[in-house]
């Protein structure tokens, strides 16, 4: 920071406390740190009589060291609904803070604009009515909630978007479901509130998704769930509330001598109650009693035909999703019943269900408007490989699927977009006749997804497969064998992505136990659409991987490991100065191997040259993440512990030693084209990043969003990195509005 840029804070510093009495709104404005007077924050307070009348709005400043030749960047920390606010990132659309800025402005004054801008325009007017609708569906009900106390009008703009989705997995709906029966929440958020709740809003309602008896029971009874869209019904042993936990636990501590249950009596059929429509009659089969008194299976048989009346009165239904345990509810007395149900909804698109013996041939016949199925097994009736199929485009079966099967399912659903499952089995005869089962008829199959890990060997496979799916774009593969990445290139010329399942969840011990995995660099040296590599566990050799020249230059996405870059040791490095310059015996006598040493750091830096330079022609990359955090205590066989200051820590493994150097000596600085760059990340990596560099990533990715790599340690007992948090704070300095975050968190989608 500038002595007049330190000097100009100084004197606003002291005028802020000095007019501290005389801003009402202003509770607080001042540095984060007393050490650094070029990030800020304020609180504003809202205005009596406003939309805003008690609100406290906290600002975060970053002053830029031109100031005051160059505006400050302001934004809201704290959620807003306003049409000069942008909700999710806080940005300010006002014009002092841009083309009106001039140096009489002091951050006091500019707050001052800034609270007075809450109140105009008012929040009844057209335009702000197009904010809000323009929002609404960007936000969460939590901030709905917000939104719908500001004011009348737009309390009446946002209800219909608040509850265009209920799932009540969400939120604070657990809570609330689960206490719902509680003796302390009668009169506030019981049974009668939870009902009225659908009574009033039901028919605003378009996607539902229930996984409670008691919230079922609540939709199926109000009658007003009839304008669904997309409707998910799940049933759990999990999910019971405070009187059912209750009456469970009792039930079982009666020992028999007590009137307690025997297994006889619990085997037997529980008890029905009233049929609610005559279609409903002799369609269930009731379950066993188990634990339930009278009246909990009377509920159990009446939730059970709210459920399904829930479904037969939602005919513009597109997606529906049941996965019900016959544990809870009644068992269908015949499938014939669940394909009827289907079959009068004339829209619905899209079917996942985990609960029933479906035939999906016998399905598509009944429902042919069915586009995506999900299944828990693959089942078909005996003639399905002499018929086609063409309405059905994804199909997600969630077990292991045997190779003629496999066959049959691509020659009978020609128009079959993607097919996800675990895992097809490995007999190679029935894929040698391949071409017999496809009618010599290549498949229209556009994405492949196998959602297992390692031990599925898909190479053993890939030279009889994808000759006959030459449309293949996009595959999910937990291992790339040289077989497999040579097929894809050969056979699949448009191949665009590839993916491997599960992505972070893959983690390896403290033990530094790796092997150089993939052969991902044949995609990237020979698939000239590739858009996607999502890999992060795959790792590729430095040299291998620079062998060919890339030459995929529309790539968007890049998650994989560098390994193999020659390194040299912490000893060496903390050396290396000293030996570069050093003529004297004396440095020779103390490094016997400073050639060696010599070497390997040209070596090295040669590598990482080449390395940049390839990447450097990556120009439309969004995502560039180099690696994971892959230390784990779950994983580890032994675990070192040392103690420092009466404290005691895990001694975990260092970063992994051969990978990329991200130092602009190395040729960090050769990425300045990377212009569209939105997440970066280093994770497990020895990447030596320090304020340079840092300050090259500032000016030159503008957009960049998420870093991988700085964010607050999470694993346990390990000891705080003081490096890495001055690191973290000087970037958060640099660019407010990046977030630190790891790849163990949700990951951002991008396709």
């Amino acid at each position: 920071m500038s002595s007049a840029v330190h000097r100009r804070m100084l004197k606003e510093y002291m005028a802020i406390q000095k007019n501290a009495a005389t801003r009402p709104h202003l509770e607080l404005l001042e540095p984060i740190q007393e050490d650094n007077l070029l990030h800020w924050q304020a609180i504003l307070l809202g205005t009596a009589d406003s939309a805003y009348e008690g609100g406290r709005f906290k600002l975060d400043i970053v002053i830029p060291t031109n100031y005051p030749i160059q505006s400050p960047t302001i934004r809201f920390v704290t959620k807003i609904c306003h049409p000069n606010v942008h909700f999710k990132t806080g940005e300010i659309c006002l014009d002092i803070l841009k083309s009106e800025w001039t140096p009489a402005w002091t951050l006091e004054s500019v707050c001052v604009a800034i609270s007075s801008l809450l109140t105009n325009p008012e929040p009844s007017s057209p335009l702000n009515c197009d904010a809000v609708i323009a929002i609404g569906p960007h936000l969460n009900p939590p901030e709905f909630s917000s939104c719908v106390r500001v004011c009348r009008q737009w309390n009446k703009t946002f209800v219909p978007f608040l509850w265009e989705t209920v799932d009540d997995t969400l939120f604070s709906w657990r809570h609330i479901l689960k206490q719902h029966d509680a003796d302390d929440s009668k009169g506030d958020k019981d049974e009668g509130w939870l009902r009225s709740i659908f009574v009033k809003h039901g028919h605003l309602i378009r996607h539902l998704s229930l996984s409670w008896k008691v919230s079922i029971l609540a939709a199926g009874l109000s009658g007003q769930c009839t304008n669904l869209l997309s409707l998910s019904l799940t049933t759990s042993a999990l999910n019971k509330t405070t009187r059912e936990a209750e009456a469970l636990a009792t039930a079982k501590r009666f020992k028999l001598e007590d009137g307690g249950r025997t297994e006889g009596e619990r085997a037997k059929k529980g008890v029905t109650g009233p049929v609610l429509v005559p279609e409903f009659e002799g369609l269930f089969v009731l379950r066993a009693a188990m634990w339930r008194s009278v009246a909990e299976q009377e509920q159990d048989w009446t939730t059970n035909q709210h459920l399904w009346q829930l479904v037969r009165s939602n005919s513009s239904l597109r997606t529906l999703r049941l996965s019900l345990s016959e544990a809870e509810l009644c068992k269908m007395a015949t499938i014939d019943v669940v394909y009827d149900i289907l079959s009068s909804l004339k829209d619905i698109t899209r079917l996942e269900s985990t609960t029933y013996a479906i035939l999906l041939d016998r399905l598509l016949d009944r429902v042919p408007t069915i586009q995506h199925v999900q299944m828990d097994s693959a089942r078909v009736g005996d003639g399905f490989a002499t018929r086609t199929f063409l309405g059905l485009q994804t199909l997600v079966i969630k077990t292991f699927v045997s190779s003629k099967l496999f066959l049959e399912l691509l020659h009978s659903l020609p128009n079959l977009e993607h097919f996800r499952l675990i895992a097809v089995d490995n007999y190679r005869e029935y894929f040698r006749d391949a071409a017999l089962y496809l009618d010599s008829t290549p498949s229209r199959l556009k994405g492949l997804h196998f959602n297992i890990g390692k031990s599925f060997d898909f190479g053993k496979m890939a030279n009889y497969i994808l000759p006959w799916l030459p449309d293949l774009t996009e595959m999910t593969l937990g291992w790339l064998d040289s077989v497999t990445a040579r097929a894809l290139t050969t056979y699949c010329r448009s191949f665009q992505i590839f993916r491997e399942p599960g992505g972070a969840q893959s983690t390896f011990s403290l033990d530094d136990n790796r092997e150089v995995s993939s052969h991902l660099e044949v995609l990237l040296q020979e698939c000239p659409q590739l858009r996607i590599v999502d890999a992060i566990c795959h790792r590729v050799d430095a040299d291998r991987m620079l062998a060919l020249p890339w030459i995929c230059h529309r790539l968007e996405v890049l998650y994989f490991q560098i390994v193999g870059v020659c390194r040299l040791k912490a000893g060496e490095q903390k050396n290396l100065p000293s030996i570069i310059s050093a003529n004297d015996d004396e440095t020779d006598r103390k490094l016997t191997n400073k050639e060696d040493i010599l070497d390997r750091y040209r070596r090295g830096q040669d590598q990482q040259n080449k390395i940049f330079t390839q990447l450097a022609l990556m120009t439309h990359l969004k995502v560039l993440d180099l690696g994971l955090e892959w230390r784990n205590l779950g994983h580890a066989y032994w675990v070192e512990q040392y103690e420092v200051e009466g404290q005691k820590y895990v001694r975990y493994t260092s970063p992994y030693a051969d990978t990329l150097e991200l130092t602009l000596q190395s040729g960090l600085d050769q990425l300045t084209g990377l212009v569209n760059l939105e997440v970066f990340g280093f994770e497990g990596i020895n990447h030596r990043l320090g304020d340079q560099e840092l300050a090259w990533i500032a000016v030159h990715w503008v957009r960049l969003r998420v870093m991988r790599g700085l964010q607050e340690d999470s694993l346990p007992m390990l000891e705080p990195d003081a490096r890495r948090t001055k690191l973290r704070r000087r970037m958060q300095e640099l660019c407010p509005n990046v977030r630190h975050r790891s790849l163990r968190q949700v990951p951002e989608s991008y396709s």
